[in-house]
């Protein structure tokens, strides 16, 4: 196989979200918008196998999982079946090389026959300079075979300007329909900081972040009020 191809089984990162965090890089901050939105998590206990494209022209990651997450045992013998995609159109390009496209989904269960689907389109960018991205979510539930299904739709934009001495800028804008057929009700979610990031010691990585979370809520019944956050956020990953 390729170099950095590998099989893993028991507890271990999704598909998606280790795919996206390794460019975002703002955990410490807050998940990413998919799972801070409920639609994904970061892991689970299942089977998986990723596989390097030749020639760093991108990579596939595909498993099955319980479904329940890395938070809560399985409750039934339903399986959530991910798969991504991503390839690197211009891998040899000095300036496009970091541009990525990317394809998700996620076919899981409630029980059986009650759908629980995600699917994702993403386009990210990575530079010297900055990093930048783009989702697009379709989200689609069926809690159970009495209820309605409910059809999610939402996007995320954001990105990260840096500096070569250490200095970086976060912005970014989630907005969700959680229903498409109710469609007032809409939550978004601004956020902007100033981090610094300091210089390596080996293979440790460490920042400092200071930032504004401001969510709003709309169509809500009760209403929701808007929640906004100053917070700063420290990183020590070793």
């Amino acid at each position: 196989m390729t170099h950095g191809s590998w099989a893993r089984f028991g507890q271990q990162q999704t598909p998606y979200v280790d795919f996206m965090e390794g460019i975002y890089r703002y955990r410490f901050q807050g998940t990413i918008f998919e799972e801070r939105e409920g639609f994904l998590s970061s892991s689970d206990v299942g089977a998986s196998f990723h596989y390097n494209l030749a020639k760093n022209y991108g990579d596939i990651h595909a498993g099955v999982y319980n479904g329940e997450t890395y938070s809560a045992p399985e409750i039934n013998d339903q399986k959530g079946w991910m798969i991504r995609g991503t390839l690197r159109p211009l891998p040899m390009s000095e300036y496009l090389r970091g541009l990525r496209i990317t394809g998700f989904y996620d076919h899981d269960m409630f029980a059986k026959n009650d759908d629980r689907k995600r699917a994702i389109l993403s386009v990210t960018y990575e530079h010297k300079y900055v990093n930048a991205g783009y989702d697009y979510l379709d989200g689609q539930n069926r809690l159970n075979r009495a209820a309605p299904e409910s059809d999610a739709k939402g996007y995320t934009i954001w990105v990260t300007p840096r500096t070569t001495i250490g200095w970086e800028g976060l912005f970014r804008f989630d907005h969700i329909d959680p229903n498409k057929s109710a469609p007032a009700q809409q939550r978004e979610r601004t956020i902007a900081g100033v981090a610094y990031w300091f210089p390596h010691q080996g293979n440790v990585s460490t920042a400092l972040l200071f930032d504004y979370d401001n969510a709003t809520f709309t169509g809500f019944t009760p209403s929701l009020p808007t929640r906004r956050l100053y917070a700063v956020h420290a990183l020590l990953n070793f």
